[in-house]
């Protein structure tokens, strides 16, 4: 009996390892199920944390009630608006801290980094992605963009496969520019140096003295522009091994120029946060927005009575630079579950990233195409839209150079520190001999804060 006894508890103890061991390889590496799916997903449910509201949201939730109906599987996806960006990080962590946590969540690569480094929450989809039942063939990956496909990779690891893509552009007074003796937009620094500064000449001597002290580029110290501006001049932000390199040449001519682009009056700041009026009244001959700006300045020409034509062009980049897009945007992202849940929530991403789909949500949205194959579908959207056709001209084209910035998890607050320290340009007691300073200033804070996250 007393054999027996320590037989038993020999059997308990290697059973308790198991078990324990069980555990740890749902935790870190959740199987993709291969067995009966039907039966195992019917009735799974998918919390879907997203940003979308007023027009785009109520495409979504049309999109979504789709899937539900229609979906083989029975799968459920309950899509919940979680604010902006911002609202949608904050609550993320504090999900994080409370382990309530959504299914799937939309968010930019940085923003999922953080989670992931505070967590371990963010599942690799790359074994859904690559699954041979339930993933994308070869030929289905090579059809999205590659600068989109690659952008929320990270060592590796996929932690998220993209929901929709914008572009940062310059939008441009075509009429305006051809009054003032230009046929062709500007593609070099040089050449924006002299449009932006006779549309303030031509506003200076006008008839109209409210106009005084505009008519250039309407000052815009975001991160996401000026990134652009270094990239154009040649710069990088980061190095191969991800750290950050603000005190550069490259970023140094850069400031210099937006310096002297606002010391020469050829470049203002304007009181409003999204200058669409001033450019649609000739107060402007550039302003910079992404794509997803197009309506609203479209409303802006229509209260204005203008009918101006005008388009978005790249930022201008110097010699032997190719024009520059900055390409930005939200991806989906699967929350560590259960091996059901996780495949559910990379079913409805595979769903929704379909052409047809896709183009629905272009309609809808505004935003990039991810896959190439969508270009078909949405061919009279693209007549329809002609800003919209350019900028998609314009990221198709081989003369521009697409770039992303940093997916560090550091990114978010880094990239207030730019916009801080940028925006000391366009005041009238910085001088230019500062900008050195002022860039040693930005490296040390960068470093800081990727010291903080890392």
């Amino acid at each position: 009996m007393k054999h027996s006894r320590w037989w038993r508890l020999g059997w308990l103890l290697l059973l308790l390892v198991a078990l324990a061991a069980c555990g740890k390889k749902a935790a870190t590496e959740t199987p993709v199920p291969t067995e009966a799916p039907q039966a195992q997903l019917q009735g799974v449910k998918v919390e879907f944390w997203h940003v979308w509201s007023r027009g785009v949201g109520e495409a979504l939730e049309a999109m979504v009630k789709e899937f539900n109906e229609t979906n083989e599987w029975g799968i459920e996806v309950v899509p919940i608006n979680q604010g902006g960006y911002g609202e949608m990080f904050d609550k993320m962590n504090a999900a994080i801290n409370s382990g309530e946590l959504p299914n799937l969540v939309v968010g930019y690569q940085n923003q999922m980094l953080a989670w992931d480094m505070s967590g371990d929450v963010i599942a690799d989809m790359n074994r859904y992605v690559n699954d041979p039942e339930y993933g994308l063939s070869e030929e289905e990956q090579k059809d999205f963009f590659p600068v989109f496909w690659e952008q929320d990779v990270v060592n590796g690891k996929r932690y998220g496969f993209p929901a929709q893509r914008s572009g940062q552009y310059m939008f441009y007074n075509v009429s305006w520019a051809k009054e003032l003796g230009f046929d062709q937009p500007p593609r070099t620094p040089e050449e924006f140096y002299e449009q932006a500064c006779a549309a303030y000449k031509a506003n200076l001597n006008d008839d109209n003295p409210d106009n005084d002290g505009t008519g250039g580029w309407v000052v815009n110290s975001g991160a996401s522009a000026i990134v652009s501006w270094i990239w154009a001049f040649g710069g990088e932000v980061v190095d191969e091994q991800g750290k950050y390199t603000f005190d550069t040449p490259e970023a140094q001519e850069a400031f210099t120029y937006l310096k002297k682009l606002y010391d020469d009056g050829c470049a203002w700041i304007s009181e409003s946060r999204y200058p669409n009026p001033e450019f649609a009244t000739r107060q402007a001959l550039f302003t910079t927005s992404s794509q997803a700006g197009i309506p609203y300045q479209l409303k802006a020409f229509e209260d204005s009575g203008v009918k101006d034509e005008w388009t978005l062009i790249p930022f201008p980049a110097k010699e032997g630079v190719k024009p520059v897009i900055n390409v930005y945007g939200p991806s989906f992202a699967i929350v560590r579950s259960t091996p059901e849940e996780e495949l559910a929530a990379w079913l409805f991403i595979k769903w929704f990233t379909q052409p047809e789909n896709q183009a629905k949500w272009i309609r809808a949205s505004g935003y990039f195409p991810t896959r190439k194959s969508t270009m078909d579908l949405i061919q009279d959207y693209k007549q329809e839209n002609p800003q919209w056709a350019a900028a998609l001209n314009w990221f198709e084209s081989d003369e521009t150079m697409k770039k992303f910035e940093p997916r560090d998890a550091s990114w978010s607050a880094v990239r207030r520190a730019v916009s801080e320290h940028a925006s000391q340009l366009f005041q009238p007691d910085f001088k230019v001999e500062q900008i050195p300073d002022l860039l040693k200033q930005l490296q040390q804070t960068a470093e800081e804060l990727y010291a903080e996250f890392h």
